[in-house]
């Protein structure tokens, strides 16, 4: 089996994981656009290097990576 790196914002949306961040200021959830960041010229970012910050009280958030789930159409799963 192959490894999967995931150390960028490129990686991630390339294979299909998501990117949320979460302010434990005032616990609150964002979802981060990975493809609106590669499209930035943000792709090559190792995601360690990088802190979100929350857009309502400022403080440094943390980032939690969402593996990619599968959807249900019809009668089957599909991923």
């Amino acid at each position: 089996m192959q490894a999967i790196r995931l150390s960028t914002f490129r990686e991630l949306l390339a294979q299909g994981h998501e990117l949320d961040c979460y302010c434990r200021a005032c616990r609150r959830w964002a979802h981060t656009n990975l493809a609106q960041l590669v499209r930035r010229g943000l792709g090559d970012r190792a995601i360690r290097h990088c802190q979100p910050r929350c857009r309502k009280c400022g403080e440094v958030g943390e980032w939690q990576v969402r593996p990619p789930m599968p959807t249900f159409h019809g009668a089957t799963w599909m991923q």
